[in-house]
């Protein structure tokens, strides 16, 4: 992580991964976040050297949600050395910002310089379908909180981030570029946040689609945001499980998102040893 870059006042991420290196001298230079239902997407190409459960790593907490198995693992994917997060931490589950962000946080203090998150995602608007791989292009946060709140930069000012560019252009047209060549069915989109856990009501989604969001989630901001503070590429890769007006529930959500997983999970092996090395510029 480079100097002259913001962060909370605690030190939770180097607490975690000082247990973290007891066990690995991995260096990753790709962090790699499954969000709901795609824990399976890298399947045998995740080539594992260490994992951890979260909640043996503290102040990490264990995960909560059904298709998040809250395992962190240190390896190689395509020959990449990588950290893999299977399962994330939700607003809507009780924990403040401050939670989500230990994801990135901790991937950037062992040494990643890029970020992939991936999550299951809502429709908006009626052109998409249901297993549309979306890559996300900005995002509209209706969380109601701030993932920043607090963070302070080294002079002591509060965490002032440009926040025109959180997802990486470079990295969103290699994803696309790379679909295509795989067939696989994908598309850009601007996310809406929202806390949960409730799902959107027809009145809420008419606003958020007015906003110019075209894809709906319970996640991910509390993760780009942080990550793009730290200096790190975000590539942020949705399975959209439901099309616009259809009924759904948890079980939708992760039913047809594991259906999609194996698209996403080509994806990413096709995709990672080509992603740009380097942090993002200052």
């Amino acid at each position: 992580m480079r100097a002259g870059l913001p962060g909370p006042p605690d030190r939770d991420a180097d607490t975690i991964v000082a247990s973290i290196r007891e066990r690995s001298t991995i260096r990753p230079r790709v962090a790699v976040v499954l969000g709901s239902g795609l824990g399976a997407a890298l399947g045998d190409d995740l080539v594992v050297e260490s994992s951890f459960s979260y909640a043996d790593l503290p102040p990490m907490p264990a995960t909560s949600v059904p298709g998040h198995a809250g395992r962190l693992a240190l390896g190689s994917i395509a020959g990449v050395p990588v950290v893999a997060f299977e399962g994330r931490f939700h607003l809507y589950e009780g924990y403040d910002a401050g939670v989500p962000a230990l994801l990135p946080r901790v991937a950037a203090t062992l040494g990643a310089d890029t970020i992939v998150l991936t999550a299951a995602v809502g429709s908006l608007v009626p052109e998409l379908a249901a297993g549309t791989v979306v890559v996300v292009r900005d995002h509209v946060n209706a969380m109601g909180v701030v993932p920043l709140t607090a963070w302070r930069l080294p002079d002591g000012s509060p965490a002032f981030v440009n926040a025109s560019a959180v997802y990486d252009p470079t990295l969103r047209s290699l994803a696309l570029e790379r679909a295509g060549a795989l067939g696989v069915e994908a598309t850009d989109g601007v996310y809406a946040a929202t806390r949960g856990p409730a799902y959107e009501t027809p009145a809420e989604v008419e606003m958020l689609a007015r906003l110019g969001a075209t894809i709906v989630g319970m996640s991910l901001v509390p993760e780009s945001l942080p990550a793009h503070a730290l200096g790190l590429r975000v590539l942020a890769i949705c399975s959209l499980t439901n099309a616009l007006g259809d009924h759904v529930t948890h079980e939708d959500v992760l039913r047809v998102s594991s259906k999609t997983a194996t698209a996403v999970g080509r994806l990413l092996v096709d995709l990672l040893p080509r992603l740009p090395e380097g942090a993002m510029d200052a």
